[in-house]
């Protein structure tokens, strides 16, 4: 068994390291070419920044996951490895194209729709029972396959949308995908543990360049809509997961759908909360605003960095206080503290 924990923790530290220089190297290789091709995000009036920055940082996200898929090559079933590939692929292309050139939503809205709906080919990515959440249990696959694609599109965009200034869209995806590992490894799902690290490591380069004055580049839905897609698809393999599993994470089964609502709450809270604006203003809720949570904070006076470290703690406090609030005293008050 020992052993067993240690070959882990080396595949732990090989994933790591290899995303993590990866991402480091590539990143300043990518804004040169990006200069020298013009490819830069120019400031219009929601924007935090005066100067043109060189975007297409993601594609430092998109090498270092396939880096990290092959290394896993040995963990995980080949076909589950060849379809993640491709809708890793498809929604890369489709975060490229729309940086390269704006796409029409409608457009993106069918990349991410085609990427996603492979995934629902395997039984791991598409949720069959609730665990008794709000009193369902068995959903019919004609039923939880669509809910399914919903919930991990409605992920992708949020995220995509918390990307406004320096740091959010990292620090956010840290924290999620350092929650997320946490639950795995304790579940004993040392595969989907790595994929959270990779995340959490080329995340960290990206922050170098990302808060840099003078090397500093955007991510740009290139980069938003690979790790959006990857956060989302954590959170389905969890909701995934049957009975006989879920009592290793030592809170009720119920309550895991709130649990990953709690990891995932700011950017499920601030895309909600901004649709619900723009309907109340009767606007198209695809219309551009600065009503956004990071826009506010921000227009107070904080900098991106303290900004985004704010919104940060924020997320990593309410995972912390929700999962112990769900394993001391139960899912009902738990869910009443959640909504105060």
């Amino acid at each position: 068994m020992n052993q067993f924990i240690q070959s882990e923790e080396f595949l732990f530290i090989g994933i790591f390291l290899s995303s993590f220089i990866t991402t480091l190297l590539l990143i300043p290789r990518i804004r040169n070419t990006t200069l020298k091709l013009g490819f830069i995000d120019n400031p219009d009036s929601r924007s935090s920044h005066t100067n043109s920055i060189p975007t297409l940082g993601g594609i430092a996200f998109y090498i270092s996951l396939i880096l990290t898929l092959f290394i896993l090559q040995k963990k995980i079933n080949s076909s589950i490895i060849i379809t993640l590939l491709v809708s890793l692929s498809i929604i890369f292309f489709t975060g490229l194209k729309d940086d390269l050139k704006n796409i029409s939503p409608k457009i993106k809205m069918m990349g991410q729709l085609i990427a996603v709906s492979l995934l629902m080919i395997h039984s791991e990515f598409y949720i069959f029972s609730l665990h008794g959440f709000l009193g369902i249990h068995v959903l019919p696959s004609f039923i939880g396959i669509p809910i399914s694609i919903f919930l991990l599109i409605a992920v992708i965009n949020a995220y995509n949308l918390i990307d406004g200034i320096d740091g959010l869209a990292s620090i956010v995806g840290i924290v999620v995908a350092f929650s997320f590992a946490l639950l795995f490894y304790n579940l004993e799902l040392y595969s989907y543990v790595s994929i959270c690290i990779a995340l959490i490591s080329m995340l960290l380069a990206f922050l170098r360049y990302n808060f840099s004055t003078r090397k500093k580049i955007f991510m740009g839905d290139t980069g938003s809509l690979v790790i959006g897609f990857f956060l989302g698809l954590l959170g389905l393999r969890l909701l995934s997961l049957d009975f006989d599993t879920l009592p290793f994470i030592a809170i009720p089964r119920n309550s895991i759908p709130l649990l990953i609502l709690a990891i995932l709450i700011v950017p499920t809270f601030d895309v909600s909360r901004v649709i619900f604006i723009r309907v109340i203003k009767k606007m198209s809720i695809t219309s551009p605003d600065r009503n956004h949570i990071h826009h506010l904070l921000i227009d107070t006076g904080l900098s991106h960095k303290k900004a985004s470290l704010l919104v940060g703690g924020v997320n990593f406090f309410i995972v912390f206080l929700m999962y112990f609030s769900l394993k001391i005293v139960g899912f009902n008050i738990s869910i009443i503290l959640f909504c105060i």
